[in-house]
């Protein structure tokens, strides 16, 4: 992974919320069943997992969108022009989280990130 992740992760740490946090496992889990749902139309999956999941990743973005100019240049993201959909973000969650499980005892708001981190990093 990139240098920075751990001021990324303490930087998303900081701005999860304090109490008992979902992390990357459990997140794995209900945002496959994201994927599925997007895929099939399975209504058969966990709903809440999927609307946990796709809170989550729209949080990170709108965030990062909102704050991406005052962080420091190795933490900022870089979207390409148009932004990416909330789906475009869970698969590129589910892709991360499944190619990294060694951090996923990690939070889910900072696995977000650094899964978007990582997918649309800025140059320069």
């Amino acid at each position: 992974m990139k240098a920075g992740i751990a001021a990324m992760v303490a930087l998303v740490g900081a701005l999860a919320s304090g109490g008992a946090m979902a992390d990357g496992n459990k997140l794995l889990s209900e945002c496959q069943a994201a994927v599925r749902f997007m895929d099939n139309n399975d209504v058969n999956n966990d709903e809440y997992g999927q609307g946990k999941c796709l809170g989550t990743v729209e949080g990170v973005i709108g965030m990062t969108m909102l704050l991406n100019a005052d962080l420091p240049k190795k933490l900022q993201m870089c979207y390409p022009k148009g932004g990416i959909s909330n789906g475009q973000g869970i698969r590129i969650l589910v892709k991360f989280l499944q190619e990294n499980p060694k951090i996923l005892n990690f939070d889910a708001t900072v696995l977000t990130k650094i899964a978007l981190a990582d997918a649309y990093p800025c140059k320069g």
